[in-house]
């Protein structure tokens, strides 16, 4: 084959639409399927940027509810040591109320056995002088 038939064959087959057509379906095929690469893509970004928004959305929501638990929660835990301190100084104020009557009452006690042994002896001493015995009898003329 001549050059001349070769240059006319690649004409036809490039002119006639068959390897033509095909190259050039396939150039303006692959810019498609990019373009259609890309908007899927696109699309599958999107989705996940919206689903991690709303994730987002509803995690700043919880953690806004637990801030407000939490203010609370350290609310009454600064009223409840409040009282605790208040409750530990009226123990102690009630311990050594306790001590101060334990004393009272052993102070008493020493007296009541003080006075007891004086009503015993001024008991005897009364009996003797009226002649009484022991045992109860009177000693004298009667």
């Amino acid at each position: 084959m001549s050059g001349e038939q070769i240059a006319i064959i690649l004409a036809a087959l490039l002119g006639g639409g068959g390897l033509g057509a095909a190259i050039v379906n396939a150039l303006a095929g692959r810019k498609k399927v990019k373009a259609d690469c890309m908007t899927a893509l696109s699309d599958a970004y999107e989705a996940r940027l919206g689903a991690l928004t709303s994730r987002i959305s509803s995690l700043e929501a919880k953690v806004e509810q637990s801030e407000v638990q939490i203010h609370d929660m350290r609310g009454k835990l600064a009223e409840r040591e409040i009282m605790i301190l208040n409750l530990q100084q009226e123990n102690a104020e009630l311990k050594d109320e306790i001590d101060k009557l334990q004393t009272q009452i052993k102070n008493r006690d020493k007296r009541i056995r003080e006075l007891e042994r004086q009503v015993a002896e001024l008991t005897e001493r009364l009996n003797a002088m009226n002649g009484y015995t022991a045992g109860g009898n009177a000693t004298g003329g009667e």
